[in-house]
């Protein structure tokens, strides 16, 4: 067993919550080994557990503790954390009133700290950040939609929108649209495949939005960004923020996330590809002016991360998606508390310790010493 809770004087006891469905997936297994294998560094106890594994009568948790050697997870009898590493996602109906239910019931233990205080959600991140000066001017116009008549509006004054599910993720949520001469084009990604798509009206462009589930009075509307182009393909910025020891905001890396041809969802699950900003930066610059540097970016994500925690307490981790426009204004399009960290085959090193899963390690023993 790797440092499992099991070894009592390995303290603190960190419990990552997960969505039960992903537990048993190579991607989980995969962040479970990213992070047993930094945990032998730091030596703190760990294990995931479910919405399911607490037994609360009896004060113990049904953990689960992923064996490197084997690659099998092994169910253990485990204590309460002392630290919840909340990694849940993705849940569906009726999962997300009980799980709402389970992480306000762990809340009211106060012996329990949590590494990232709660979900960021689109709306509420665009509506206090944009009461930080320094902050608002990388804020795109964003609105929560009361219906078509909203979306009607914005497109007539940016010609272009993105419009969006205030909690999605992964890129499947968001529909852009874009004024033509046909009347209004769409882009979205449904069933596996990147949609493209003319309306002809607001009647058209409603049926279009139910295909992705979208329902025009439940959306955010966000000003269409003219982003920047790499190899005439659209590209977005992802910088991962993460705290460690020294409860300091490093970035972990910027990486460009570059769109299939013709298409404007850069998100990599969706087929975008992925490089390091630095290596793409010298082209980038011979094409437009006034484009910012790896260090200029990498500020303006230090300043975002603190004016979050300002506004919604600390965070451990946060995902920084950034947009550059052609003229090199640089805005805030997205921020996540649960972001991807897996380290990229090709632009990272996949075999040694991911700086992404120590620095979390090392943040979480230091809020346990702190509190001990």
């Amino acid at each position: 067993m790797n440092h499992s809770a099991s070894d009592k004087h390995l303290r603190p006891i960190i419990g990552v919550f997960i969505n039960k469905r992903l537990l048993r997936t190579r991607k989980m297994s995969m962040f479970a080994k990213k992070l047993n294998q930094a945990n032998k560094k730091v030596k703190c106890s760990i294990y995931f557990f479910t919405s399911e594994s607490i037994n609360w009568k009896m004060q113990v948790i049904s953990g689960y503790v992923f064996d490197g050697n084997s690659k099998k997870w092994m169910e253990h009898q485990l204590p309460f954390p002392d630290i919840i590493y909340d990694r849940g996602t993705g849940f569906r109906g009726g999962e997300k009133a009980e799980v709402k239910a389970l992480r306000a019931r762990l809340k009211t233990i106060p012996e329990i700290q949590y590494i990232n205080s709660c979900k960021l959600k689109k709306w509420q991140v665009h509506q206090k950040l944009s009461k930080h000066k320094d902050i608002s001017r990388y804020l795109p116009e964003t609105i929560f939609s009361r219906g078509i008549d909203d979306i009607g509006a914005m497109i007539d004054k940016y010609g272009y929108l993105f419009l969006k599910s205030s909690g999605g993720s992964g890129g499947k949520g968001v529909f852009a649209l874009e004024k033509c001469d046909r009347g209004f084009c769409c882009w979205y990604y449904r069933k596996g495949l990147h949609q493209k798509r003319y309306v002809s009206d607001l009647g058209g462009l409603r049926t279009e939005l139910k295909k992705i589930g979208l329902k025009p009075d439940k959306i955010i509307i966000q000003q269409g960004i003219r982003l920047i182009k790499y190899e005439n393909r659209l590209m977005d910025l992802r910088v991962l923020m993460v705290k460690g020891k020294e409860e300091i905001w490093d970035a972990v890396y910027n990486q460009a996330r570059v769109a299939q041809k013709k298409m404007v969802i850069t998100n990599a699950s969706l087929g975008g590809e992925v490089m390091r900003y630095n290596d793409i930066y010298p082209a980038l610059q011979k094409k437009y002016s006034g484009i910012p540097s790896e260090k200029k970016i990498k500020e303006i994500c230090k300043t975002i991360a603190c004016h979050i925690e300002k506004e919604f307490g600390p965070f451990g981790e946060i995902g920084i998606d950034i947009g550059v426009d052609e003229t090199g204004k640089v805005w805030l399009l997205e921020a996540n508390s649960k972001p991807s960290k897996l380290p990229e085959p090709g632009i990272e090193d996949t075999v040694g310790i991911s700086p992404q899963f120590l620095l979390t390690l090392e943040y979480a023993k230091l809020l346990y010493l702190k509190k001990t």
